[in-house]
């Protein structure tokens, strides 16, 4: 095909090496500012000494060049490849080199580990990386974001198969419902990404991805805009607050995404991270 060209391996590794270290040590503006503005508005005294805490820790990091946390996530890679570029054979493990460089070099504490129901043998290297493609990237560049999500907000994602005629109060309720469960253990405040439909598993995909929007920006749909308004005041409304002690600010935002649906089916996934959502993107 006339101008069209590879993504190298070459390419994804060195980016998504770039990215790791600066995703692990510098938190993202958006997230910070959000933790900046819960400091002032929170009426908690305890939990606004949590989050003056992340503050400190998130600026320590930067300065210093040290992991925000010591746990380093399982890593996500998104591909979103433009007009014109194609990915060559090899992308998946060139990402996993990246990955293995970056744990090296910065260094990162390996939080995977091998066969899951006998020894649980560390990999020693945070890979494998879990990637994602679709479309979306510039015309002649791929779009690369890569994700980095921590086990304890990964242990608060849940799937609701609900009935259509549940609509928007079932969704509400069951955003609710794993918030009010599993809020406490993630590390609040959180940030939820909620998916309504393809199935159950896109269900899932949608809640990750909307994870990558950046903090304060709203669906474009003005009535998935509204929805989000609803539930992040529902959500900080539950009063878990920074480090479960209690407060306004459970949430720093609720972010939803739907996709089309089969006619019997409502399929909701709640995606859950901590307040160190760590995530950076690149055009290459």
């Amino acid at each position: 095909m006339g101008g069209s060209r590879v993504l190298t391996p070459e390419e994804i590794s060195m980016t998504v090496e770039e990215l790791a270290r600066d995703i692990s040590t510098d938190l993202p503006p958006d997230v910070l500012e959000a933790l900046e503005h819960a400091v002032e508005t929170e009426s908690n005294p305890l939990a606004r000494y949590a989050l003056e805490m992340l503050v400190e820790n998130a600026g320590t990091a930067r300065r210093e060049g040290l992991p925000l946390c010591q746990d380093t996530g399982m890593f996500h890679l998104f591909i979103e490849l433009g007009e014109g570029i194609a990915l060559a054979h090899g992308y998946v493990e060139a990402a996993d080199e990246g990955l293995r460089a970056a744990t090296a070099k910065i260094p990162l504490r390996s939080s995977l580990v091998d066969d899951p129901l006998s020894d649980r043998r560390d990999r020693g290297d945070n890979t494998p990386v879990v990637v994602h493609v679709g479309e979306g990237g510039p015309a002649g560049k791929a779009r690369l974001t890569l994700l980095a999500k921590g086990g304890g907000s990964e242990n608060a994602t849940q799937l609701f198969m609900l009935l259509p005629g549940e609509g928007w109060e079932g969704v509400k309720k069951a955003v609710l419902k794993a918030v009010s469960a599993k809020g406490a253990h993630a590390c609040p405040p959180v940030v939820v990404g909620v998916g309504v439909g393809p199935d159950a598993s896109g269900s899932i995909e949608l809640a990750l991805r909307s994870l990558l929007r950046p903090l304060g920006e709203r669906n474009r749909r003005k009535d998935l805009a509204a929805y989000e308004e609803e539930m992040l005041a529902a959500v900080n409304a539950l009063g878990i607050g920074a480090a479960g002690l209690g407060g306004d600010a459970t949430a720093l935002d609720v972010h939803l995404e739907e996709a089309p649906v089969h006619i019997a089916s409502l399929p909701v996934g709640v995606v859950i991270c901590c307040h160190a959502l760590r995530r950076g993107t690149s055009e290459v």
